[in-house]
């Protein structure tokens, strides 16, 4: 069995890392979804049907997919530019209310008259003093394939963009933001700097980033193999970090935390961090990418990169939604590993 290569002894604080990350300058392309919650309370069984009636809380929109990632580096201290498209409808303006609150430049979002906002709106159910459950999601999704005009302004917003930035982060959930002409351009600007990439299904096709983080489901996905255990583990990750040319790849295991594979070194297995109850694993993978970015960006190993954005993960899988991690709630988590 080839067993995990364990964490060295003389390995550096993460606590120290922390605060380096605030002011980095990050460009986020990729796919801005709107999670909205509605939060229900259980009244009575239903008359007309044998189904459940809830009685309506309250609803909120939280930032998701790629504008998940943009709330985690925010809320790290991170100088981000946001680039995507959004409806020209009620998430859209949401989406956009939110970061303009929280001063962030807006103006590299494309809106788009033609699609809506991409969003998820999940119903909650529970009593009032106790956590609620997902009893169902309605997705709002585009009906076709972004307008040539559309990804023409998303590439002009990229190169506008790209310059002062010290790590470009793709997030790519399939809707068409991060293509082709968008990848080369980035590619070509992007230099000795960090470059980054979240891709939900076509991650092989970013060949030369400096880091993927793809989950266990999608490196079986990309290879199309099943990973059973440690030793199809060790293959198929040597096998997809060479494809795509990357000099690290970390892959995210759930409650069996992460795995990370670097040019020239073992296998690193990094356990999962945090509560034993998990509350919601929903945009984990987006505080991810996001430390990881950050902390490369910073100067830090791949090794303490991946880490400390496992930290973050334990800590946002606690809360309910697509969450955030704080340079509190990291520096705490930090030290309990320390």
């Amino acid at each position: 069995m080839n067993e995990p290569m364990q964490d060295p002894v003389d390995a550096p604080d993460l606590r120290d890392l922390v605060p380096r990350l605030r002011g980095r300058k990050v460009m986020v392309v990729g796919d801005l979804l709107a999670d909205r919650y509605v939060l229900t309370e259980p009244a009575r069984l239903s008359r007309e049907a044998p189904v459940m009636i809830a009685r309506y809380q309250s609803e909120e929109m939280i930032p998701g997919g790629a504008a998940n990632t943009v709330a985690n580096l925010l809320a790290l201290g991170a100088d981000v530019s946001p680039v995507g498209v959004v409806g020209a409808d009620a998430d859209g303006d949401a989406l956009l209310d939110h970061f303009d609150g929280l001063g962030v430049d807006v103006a590299g979002i494309v809106r788009d008259k033609e699609q809506p906002t991409v969003s998820k709106t999940r119903v909650m159910v529970g009593d009032p003093n106790r956590m609620k459950q997902q009893v169902l999601r309605i997705d709002r999704d585009p009906d076709h394939p972004l307008s040539e005009q559309v990804r023409a302004n998303v590439l002009e917003r990229v190169r506008e963009r790209v310059a002062p930035t010290d790590a470009v982060l793709l997030s790519d959930y399939g809707y068409g933001v991060v293509g082709d002409a968008v990848l080369d351009a980035v590619r070509g600007a992007v230099g000795d700097r960090v470059l980054t990439v979240d891709s939900r299904y076509r991650i092989t096709s970013f060949r030369g980033v400096t880091l993927a983080t793809p989950n266990e489901g999608e490196l079986e996905a990309a290879l199309g193999q099943r990973v059973r255990n440690l030793d199809e583990l060790e293959s198929a990750g040597a096998q997809l970090r060479a494809r795509i040319e990357a000099p690290a790849l970390i892959v995210t295991r759930g409650n069996r935390g992460m795995a990370v594979f670097a040019e020239g070194r073992d296998r690193l297995d990094i356990p999962a961090t945090g509560a034993d109850e998990v509350t919601d694993v929903s945009g984990a993978g987006d505080t991810v990418i996001a430390v990881a970015t950050l902390a490369l960006a910073a100067g830090a190993d791949v090794a303490d990169a991946a880490r400390l954005a496992n930290l973050a993960a334990g800590v946002v899988v606690m809360k309910v939604g697509a969450a955030t991690c704080s340079p509190d709630e990291l520096t705490e988590a930090a030290g309990t590993w320390a």
